[in-house]
């Protein structure tokens, strides 16, 4: 119905704003009227945090919910609704479920939760002011030479002012190692490696230092093992 659909997209329009009013760096914001047209996108596109009415036509928010966390398990849901009915069905879906009406301050610590959760697995950094942010996984090596980081991505190379103890400080441990002064490697992207070096999956060959050697031979064989 139209005036549904037009108080639909106030309520969405204030959802934006509040979440720009939030202010997460690097992030991109997409909104969607329906179910249907969310989905279609989560096709081609992932999205780290997903937030949905759960009356809504079918499917309804619920079973959009169960739809997206099949295409990407990692997808954080939470739920605005008048009805707490559907909070044990969604128990192992939902990161959170919001009664309306919504409070902006109860909406932000439900915000700072998931962005908490969600920077777990990321590397936030800047590049000339402007701010990024990217899974771990994208990460194949990191190389640091006189106080300038270059970040090595499955899309590009980003350069940047850093030590390579505060890239290390920033990366989970037990996930990336670092095999010589310059480099921090992650683990996932090894393909094979000898007692002088690594070579990752992107085709890079990278050094072990005889001084980092056995520290990291350790640090990867736990990993293996993990």
């Amino acid at each position: 119905h139209p005036r549904v659909r037009r108080q639909r997209q106030m309520c969405i329009r204030d959802r934006v704003h509040a979440l720009k009013e939030y202010g997460i760096p690097g992030v991109k914001l997409s909104t969607f009227l329906d179910s249907k047209s969310l989905l279609e996108c989560a096709q081609k596109n992932q999205y780290d945090l997903v937030i949905l009415d759960i009356q809504m036509p079918p499917p309804d928010g619920y079973e959009a919910a169960v739809r997206l966390r099949e295409m990407n398990p990692k997808t954080l849901i939470i739920f605005f609704t008048n009805s707490m009915d559907y909070s044990l069905a969604g128990y192992g879906v939902a990161f959170r479920y919001l009664s309306k009406p919504i409070e902006k301050k109860t909406f932000f610590t439900a915000l700072d939760a998931a962005v908490r959760e969600i920077m777990a697995n990321r590397f936030v950094f800047s590049v000339d002011g402007e701010s990024y942010v990217l899974s771990m996984d994208e990460i194949y090596y990191v190389e640091v030479f006189n106080h300038h980081t270059v970040l090595h991505t499955v899309d590009r190379e980003y350069t940047f002012r850093s030590t390579l103890k505060e890239v290390l400080s920033q990366l989970p441990a037990g996930y990336y190692g670092s095999p010589h002064q310059s480099y921090v490697v992650n683990f996932s992207h090894i393909k094979t490696a000898t007692a002088q070096e690594l070579h990752l999956t992107n085709g890079v060959t990278i050094p072990i230092s005889r001084r980092r050697q056995r520290e990291f031979t350790e640090q990867f064989y736990a990993y293996l093992g993990r």
